[in-house]
């Protein structure tokens, strides 16, 4: 199949005022001191436009199959972060793949938005706490649906209606034969698949109401025509969008998506709504009207029915097409994501998926992309928007702080006073209080779902899913204070995530790397895993900076982050210094440090070579390096 993809970089700014890092989109942002850092967020907007498979006669029925095409607008949300010692004002754009139009976020805000039935890369915006913590937020990418060729006409025989004008189709469309409505719609169908300016053709003809009319239409033939042409009049055409809901486009689509079992009907009716889906203002309505039933004859058929595996029955494009519309819902609003936390079965389903593709190594489903970015995005902000998801950490920490502070003898973990040497020092493990059975958004924090997501780092070749996921921790890690310490925890000793972690520090993906740095920046917000984390991510953060700008596409958020952890682990412990420092790697910061062109790296890398030097266990072995 061709595919057009188009791609539109749209930055908003965003000022962080706290200790911390915000990342949007291929955003970077570096650790450093008392500065304050704009970082811009990044929204990806994913059309995708539908034609034909072959060409259909008048009368015949319609094979056409819409693949999403690839138009991608991104914008992220702002967010404000506390002061950071460091932090970014570059941001990088990243292109997503799409079909389909559709939003999906991480920790931060949602970060894609994908319209019709296109794949959308997901972003993740980080936010980075003292040294080196980053926290993500979704990021918003659209996409819409554009049809599998470009060749195909969507006219059988190419004749039949071949030789009218857009006028005459638009007037079929009113006929009271279905035939006739049937030439119109596929007329319409074909030419807004081939040329954008019959988008707009149809539009000043009063074309959208009578297709929007024939999705009532009794006959199944008029009805994936009309639905098809509605898709493609949409791929990347905001007005049409807005005169498709004004219509009631989005009353119509539900209600005949809820009635239908055609497959070919669903899959053009879910691309539809993928591509509605980008527009801000058309979200509320699409929570309100399209998420139960997406719920009720998608999500849950497909992840739990009895007919899942049923090839007859259901399609995998519908689903790819479902999860696309609801990566879009999930991103930038508060009350968006409120509302798809609070949806029965919705965050269980998604869990459910991505496990089961992870199980049957499968991991670059598309559809787990749009999984993964969703729950990314449903991440961001939930201590503060979901605080009773913390109830069992809270009351615990309550309990274990009231104990210390009647001089009782009790555990020592993220959320007790220091201990006194590391023999006294015992860790809370939170994940044998967690819930075995969990449901709802009790999921997003559970060790089943991080375990996925570090499968998914581990084992996925599609960049936008190790985001997405390394996202969703860098999220659930990002603040200071007890939560956000129990989760490190639970990443680093629970499921061992470390060893999947410090691989990814090497990764030659720019904005994995930063985002990784970024994770191992948050993990070492917890004393308690200073040790773990020396050892196993210490050899390669300094290898980042032993390799300083040598490659020439090195990221100044990556370097400055990476001398923030580094300095913060190596002053913990010196003697693990005296193994890893060499002449290479002094020389090597020395020269960041006098970089004019890596500004935040600079700081942070002369800041280190100070504590280094004025380490008094280092200073003799720093002489003889």
């Amino acid at each position: 199949p061709v595919y057009d993809s188009v791609f539109v970089d749209a930055l908003k700014s965003q000022s962080n005022t706290s200790n911390g890092s915000v990342f949007f989109g291929n955003g970077l942002s570096k650790p450093g001191s008392s500065v304050k850092r704009n970082t811009a967020a990044s929204t990806y907007h994913y059309e995708r436009s539908y034609a034909p498979v072959g060409s259909m006669a008048v009368g015949q029925t319609n094979t056409s199959r819409s693949e999403p095409d690839m138009a991608w607008q991104r914008a992220m949300p702002k967010r404000s972060a506390p002061p950071q010692r460091l932090l970014s004002n570059m941001s990088t754009y990243r292109p997503e793949r799409a079909t389909s139009h559709f939003l999906s976020s991480v920790t931060s805000q949602p970060l894609y938005t994908i319209n019709g039935t296109g794949q959308t890369k997901t972003n993740t915006e980080f936010v980075c706490n003292q040294v080196g913590m980053s926290k993500t937020l979704p990021k918003p990418p659209v996409t819409e649906c554009a049809p599998k060729s470009r060749g195909d006409t969507g006219l059988n025989d190419n004749s039949g209606v071949a030789d009218i004008t857009m006028k005459e189709a638009v007037e079929c469309l009113s006929s009271h034969e279905e035939t006739y409505q049937h030439c119109g719609a596929s007329y319409i169908q074909h030419n807004t698949f081939i040329d954008d300016k019959a988008k707009e053709e149809v539009l000043k003809l009063n074309g959208i109401p009578p297709l929007v009319g024939l999705l009532r239409s009794p006959s199944p033939l008029v009805n994936q025509t009309a639905s098809a042409a509605l898709r493609n009049l949409s791929f990347k055409s905001n007005s049409n969008k807005e005169v498709i809901h004004h219509c009631g486009g989005i009353t119509e689509a539900v209600a005949l998506l809820r009635d239908t079992d055609s497959v070919e009907i669903q899959k053009q009716l879910t691309g539809l709504l993928w591509n509605l889906s980008s527009v801000d203002s058309l979200k509320p309505d699409l929570l309100k009207s399209a998420l139960p039933v997406l719920m009720e004859r998608v999500i849950l058929p497909y992840t739990t029915g009895p007919n899942r595996t049923n090839s007859d029955s259901q399609d995998p494009e519908v689903f790819f097409h479902a999860t696309g519309c609801l990566r879009n819902l999930s991103s930038v609003k508060q009350s968006n994501r409120q509302a798809m936390r609070k949806c029965r079965g919705l965050i269980d389903s998604l869990v459910s998926y991505v496990k089961d593709c992870v199980d049957a190594g499968n991991p670059d489903d598309k559809s787990v992309e749009n999984c993964v970015c969703i729950l990314h995005n449903l991440t961001f902000q939930l201590e503060a928007e979901a605080p009773a998801l913390f109830s069992r950490i809270t009351t615990l920490a309550k309990t274990v702080n009231r104990s210390h502070s009647q001089g009782e003898t009790g555990p020592i973990g993220c959320f007790s006073p220091q201990s006194k040497s590391p023999e006294q020092e015992r860790h809370f493990d939170f994940p044998v209080v967690e819930d075995p059975q969990p449901n709802g958004a009790g999921w997003l924090i559970h060790s089943k779902t991080l375990q996925s997501y570090l499968s998914l780092l581990d084992s996925s070749q599609q960049e936008e899913t190790q985001e997405a996921c390394c996202g969703a921790l860098l999220n659930l890690t990002a603040h200071e204070g007890i939560i956000s310490g129990v989760m490190s925890q639970i990443i680093v000793q629970k499921v061992n995530g470390l060893q999947v972690i410090s691989p990814l520090l090497k990764s030659n993906k720019v904005n994995l790397q930063r985002s990784t740095v970024a994770l191992v920046g948050n993990l070492t917000k917890n004393p308690n895993l200073h040790n773990a984390i020396a050892r196993k991510a210490l050899p390669e953060l300094l290898g980042i900076l032993s390799a300083g700008t040598k490659e020439g596409n090195e990221s100044d958020d990556t370097l400055a982050m990476a001398c923030q952890t580094s300095n913060c682990l190596l002053m913990k412990d010196p003697e693990m210094g005296k193994r890893l420092l060499n002449n290479n790697l002094i020389n090597s910061l020395k020269d960041l440090s006098q970089n004019e062109y890596f500004p935040k790296s600079r700081k942070a890398a002369a800041l280190l070579l100070y504590n280094l030097w004025s380490e008094k266990d280092l200073q003799s072995f720093l002489k003889k390096v």
